[in-house]
C-alpha cells in the first residue's frame, strides 16, 4: 500500500464517521426536541391542574363557611319556633318589648370549630385529615393528546 492509499482511507473512515456522527446527531436531536415539547406540554397541564385544585378548595372551603351560616340560621329558627310553640296562645294585650338583636355572626375560627365537631360525629363518611386527598375524590387523568 501507498501512502496515498493510507490517506485516502483515513480520510474516508474520518469522512464515514463524521457522516455517522451527524445523521446520529440529528436522529436523536429530533427525539429529543419531541421529548421536550411533550415534557412542556405536561408540565403546563400539572400547572393548570393545581390551579384548578387550589381554587376548587377554595370554593369548598367558601361552601363550608356558608352551609356553618345556614345551620347557625335554621337552629335559630328552630329555637325560636320552639318558644313560640311554648307560649299560650291566649295572652293578654301586653305590650312585648322587641327581641334583642340579632347575635354577632360567628367568626372564622368558631364556625371552623363547629364544623370539626359534626364532622367529627360523622368520621367514616368523610375522608380523615391526614389522607392525602382531603376529602376529594382520586384524579383521573386524561391521556395526553397526540402531537
Amino acid at each position: 500500500m501507498s501512502l496515498v492509499q493510507t490517506w485516502i482511507a483515513a480520510v474516508g473512515v474520518v469522512a464515514g464517521v463524521s457522516a455517522g456522527v451527524a445523521g446520529a446527531s440529528w436522529l436523536w436531536g429530533r427525539k429529543f426536541s419531541d421529548l421536550q415539547r411533550h415534557c412542556d406540554h405536561l408540565a403546563a397541564s400539572r400547572n393548570l391542574l393545581d390551579q384548578q385544585n387550589t381554587q376548587a378548595r377554595r370554593q369548598v372551603e367558601q361552601l363550608q363557611t356558608e352551609l356553618a351560616e345556614l345551620r347557625l340560621f335554621a337552629e335559630r329558627a328552630r329555637r325560636k319556633l320552639a318558644q313560640l310553640a311554648e307560649q299560650p296562645t291566649a295572652q293578654p294585650a301586653v305590650q312585648t318589648p322587641p327581641p334583642p338583636a340579632a347575635p354577632p355572626r360567628a367568626s372564622a375560627q368558631e364556625v371552623a370549630q363547629m364544623l370539626h365537631r359534626n364532622d367529627q360525629r360523622r368520621e367514616p363518611a368523610l375522608a380523615r385529615a391526614d389522607q392525602d386527598d382531603a376529602g376529594f375524590e382520586p384524579t383521573q387523568v386524561d391521556p395526553p393528546d397526540p402531537l
